[in-house]
């Protein structure tokens, strides 16, 4: 584990010399390099193989391409002028996902790049519908928010053809932004996500929102959130991994829910 670990700071340390520009830095947030999206994507390899060049940046291509994804969803315009800052975000995002494509093109796999290529396509898809608030129900509204955490970890493991690792990892992103978002509305009464459920509990709604109305919201969350928790918990009871691969699992899972309920301790 200890040694999987340090291999996991490499990788990031990798990552975040990809990310850095001096000039960007002046002006906006610096972009995070997400612990639980990086270690699923080293999940599927072996510590030989995590000592490839060949394989770090595939890795790093992966985690460069959600960042900018990520980056473009931080833009928020009330107005019709974009202020600098946001200007410079989505340059930033523009960026990122310049740098993918040069790896990728280094890497000469096409394979590769048709498959996240049809992963952006697709995340960009239901956040356009998300953003629109166009959803019908709330499962299809939760359908397309998974599909936004994952997609691009789906799409990376089936060109390495381990899906078998999918089940469990995509039900932890996808619970690690229910409950980012959950957060973000509590403390500061506003989230991309809670305003779509908004839409489909209360219609019809034109006033501010009303104590009971928000802790509705907050309970849409704590419902998806344990649901998912709870597949989460059979995916591992279905698939328990070896012995070698237990602790991995459990720090994954831990990540997400803080408890000790799949790891165990040495």
């Amino acid at each position: 584990m200890n040694e999987w670990l340090e291999r996991k700071i490499m990788i990031k340390q990798e990552v975040q010399r990809r990310l850095s520009y001096p000039y960007l830095k002046k002006f906006i947030e610096k972009p995070e390099v997400d612990e639980l999206r990086l270690l699923t994507l080293m999940l599927p390899f072996t510590m030989d193989q995590l000592s490839s060049d060949e394989t770090v940046k595939y890795i790093t291509t992966a985690s460069l391409i959600q960042i900018a994804l990520d980056t473009h969803e931080k833009v928020i315009t009330s107005s019709d002028e974009i202020a600098i800052d946001q200007q410079l975000t989505v340059l930033a995002g523009d960026y990122f996902s310049g740098l993918y494509y040069q790896i990728l093109a280094e890497l000469k796999d096409i394979r590769m790049i048709r498959a996240l290529s049809d992963a952006v396509k697709s995340i960009n898809e239901n956040k356009i519908i998300l953003y629109q608030q166009e959803h019908t129900s709330m499962e299809s509204l939760m359908e397309s928010v998974c599909k936004i955490e994952t997609e691009i970890v789906e799409r990376f493991y089936t060109v390495f053809r381990v899906q078998s690792f999918f089940p469990l990892v995509s039900r932890l992103l996808f619970a690690k932004r229910l409950l980012r978002e959950k957060q973000r509305f509590i403390t500061e009464g506003q989230a991309l996500t809670a305003k779509a459920i908004e839409s489909l509990i209360f219609p019809q709604r034109t006033s501010s929102l009303s104590l009971e109305n928000h802790k509705a919201i907050v309970q849409v969350y704590d419902d998806y959130i344990n649901q998912v928790k709870e597949e989460a918990e059979r995916a591992l009871d279905e698939q328990w991994p070896a012995n070698s691969e237990e602790q991995l699992y459990g720090l994954l899972y831990n990540t997400v829910f803080g408890n000790k309920t799949y790891a165990e301790e040495g």
